[in-house]
C-alpha cells in the first residue's frame, strides 16, 4: 500500500522507489580503531619519554600497565643469564606493548630510538573491553595478528636461510611502515639488533646485505638505510619461490 503525500501546490507527490530511498542514506559509520577507542581511557593514561636504550619495563615486573606507542622504536627482547639476548619483536608507533593476561611482564621492552608511550592501567583497560564490544573486537583482531606474526617468525627462524629471513624482515618491516610502495626504508635498528631478532650474528646479517645488493634487490645508500631495488624478487625470495 502506498501513500501520496500532497505537496505545498496541492499536487500529490509519490514517494521516490526504495532503491533510490536506498542509495540517498548516509554510509554507515566506519568502526571505531583501536587508538580511537583508547581515547576513552585518556583521563588514565600516563604519557612519558625514554631516551635511546633505556628500558620501559623489565621482563618479570608485574603486569600492570599495557603501553601505546606513541613516537619512536621498541624491541621487545630476552636476556639469557650467559649475555645472549633475543629480539621477540620491533614495536613501532601505534603498536601496544605488554601482558594482556597474566601476572608479569613476558620481554623487556627497550627504546631503540628516543620513545614516547602512554602507559593505561590494566584494570581499565579489562573494564573497556568488558563494556564495549567494539574494543573488544578490536582487542581480538589486534591479539590474533601478533599472534600470526609470532607463528610467521617461528617459521621464518626455523626454515629458512640467513638471506630469506633478511628478505622477510625487509618486506614486513616495509608493510608495517607503509614504505613498500617507495621501497625506502629508514632503519631505527641497527645491524646487532637485525640479527638478535632473526637469530643470526652480526656478520651473517652484513654479508647476506651484500648479496642482496649484489643480486640487485637491494641499495644501501645509508647505515640506517636500505632501498627496496626489488621488492618482488625479495618478497620471493622470503617465500621461497627462488633458487638461492
Amino acid at each position: 500500500m502506498t501513500f501520496d503525500i500532497a505537496r505545498n501546490d496541492g499536487a500529490p507527490h509519490h514517494p521516490a522507489p526504495l532503491h533510490v530511498l536506498q542509495s540517498c542514506q548516509a554510509p554507515a559509520p566506519r568502526p571505531a580503531t583501536l587508538v580511537e577507542h583508547l581515547a576513552q581511557l585518556r583521563e588514565f593514561g600516563t604519557r612519558s619519554s625514554f631516551a635511546r636504550n633505556a628500558a620501559i619495563f623489565h621482563e618479570g615486573d608485574p603486569a600492570r600497565h599495557i603501553y601505546l606507542i606513541v613516537s619512536g622504536t621498541v624491541r621487545l627482547c630476552r636476556h639469557t643469564p650467559d649475555g645472549r639476548r633475543h629480539i621477540a619483536e620491533f614495536a613501532l608507533a601505534g603498536d601496544l606493548c605488554g601482558v594482556f593476561g597474566g601476572g608479569v611482564q613476558s620481554f623487556t621492552a627497550e627504546a631503540i630510538t628516543d620513545v614516547t608511550v602512554i602507559a593505561y592501567p590494566r584494570a581499565q583497560f579489562d573494564r573497556l573491553s568488558e563494556r564495549d564490544p567494539g574494543f573488544r573486537a578490536n582487542m581480538l583482531a589486534h591479539l590474533s595478528t601478533h599472534l600470526l606474526s609470532a607463528q610467521l617468525h617461528t617459521f621464518v627462524l626455523g626454515c629458512q636461510n640467513a638471506k630469506e629471513r633478511l628478505a622477510s624482515f625487509l618486506i614486513r618491516l616495509a608493510r608495517r611502515t607503509g614504505t613498500l610502495r617507495s621501497g625506502r626504508i629508514e632503519l631505527a635498528m641497527g645491524r646487532q639488533d637485525i640479527a638478535d631478532h632473526l637469530g643470526l650474528t652480526i656478520e651473517t646479517i652484513c654479508r647476506a646485505i651484500t648479496a642482496l645488493k649484489n643480486e640487485g634487490m637491494l641499495a644501501v645508500p645509508g647505515t640506517h638505510c636500505l632501498v627496496l631495488r626489488n621488492a618482488e624478487a625479495l618478497g620471493d625470495l622470503a617465500e621461497g619461490n627462488t633458487l638461492n
